[in-house]
């Protein structure tokens, strides 16, 4: 957590400036702002186009333009309304990603929500991740408990966890529409978990306590404990209980 200090300074950049890196209060970007070097700040926010050149400490950053941070972030609330790339790790409380936002390394927190669209280079950590938007994970999603609405094509390599929840998202609009989505599907190598309640899913292994297979899904092998229940539309290549 970072202390309050009251004796910061706050940097502001309206139309097109640059500033060195450092310790501020507030930190806000209007215009076209770049910071040469790390930052630690109390609040950013980035109404513009911004550019970090090093990392970023922060109570909260808020994006509603574009910004690309060259170094890791480490927060304890971010929201990400616009875009922004991360060209390293992140660490934060909450993350609310609301428009898109890309990172190359690994992120962990407590509570991460994409209703917008995530790509992510590494591993992504929360104990609770809600996700309503689009996603593209390289590595592990590992949660506590994860809520994932599937539109269109999301891929995640493995998702282990204790509670998993995927469904299709909008399903009823698109069908009072007579519009069926197409190719809509979480597309992962492994779900591993306590509870699996899956909908609309393509993966190679699911292994769980108690799984429960809906419509859409396409399981090469699935792997349970106390309970195994399959919709008529769902295929399975192989089931057994261990």
């Amino acid at each position: 957590m970072i202390p309050h200090d009251d004796k910061l300074s706050d940097l502001k950049i309206t139309g097109t400036g640059s500033s060195n890196g450092g310790q501020y209060g507030k930190v806000r970007i209007d215009g076209s702002g770049q910071v040469n070097g790390n930052l630690d700040c109390q609040e950013l926010t980035a109404n513009g186009t911004m550019s970090v050149k090093g990392s970023v400490m922060a109570r909260t950053i808020r994006v509603n333009g574009s910004g690309t941070i060259k170094g890791a972030v480490e927060s304890e609330d971010l929201n990400v309304a616009g875009s922004l790339s991360i060209k390293e790790g992140l660490r934060s409380r909450s993350i609310f990603i609301g428009g898109h936002c890309s990172i190359h390394g690994d992120s962990e927190s407590q509570r991460l929500e994409v209703n917008g669209n995530l790509r992510s280079h590494g591993d992504v950590r929360s104990e609770s991740a809600i996700c309503k938007g689009a996603f593209k994970i390289d590595g592990r999603l590992h949660v506590g408990t994860a809520d994932i609405r599937v539109l269109g094509r999301c891929h995640v390599e493995e998702i282990v966890g204790d509670r998993i929840t995927i469904r299709k998202k909008g399903k009823r609009l698109w069908e009072m529409l007579s519009l069926p989505l197409r190719g809509t599907c979480l597309e992962t190598r492994l779900i591993e978990g306590d509870v699996l309640d899956l909908e609309y899913v393509e993966a190679d292994i699911v292994r769980g306590n108690r799984v429960i297979l809906g419509k859409g899904c396409q399981i090469r092998q699935v792997e349970y404990r106390d309970e195994l229940r399959q919709d008529p539309e769902a295929e399975i290549g192989n089931s057994r209980r261990f």
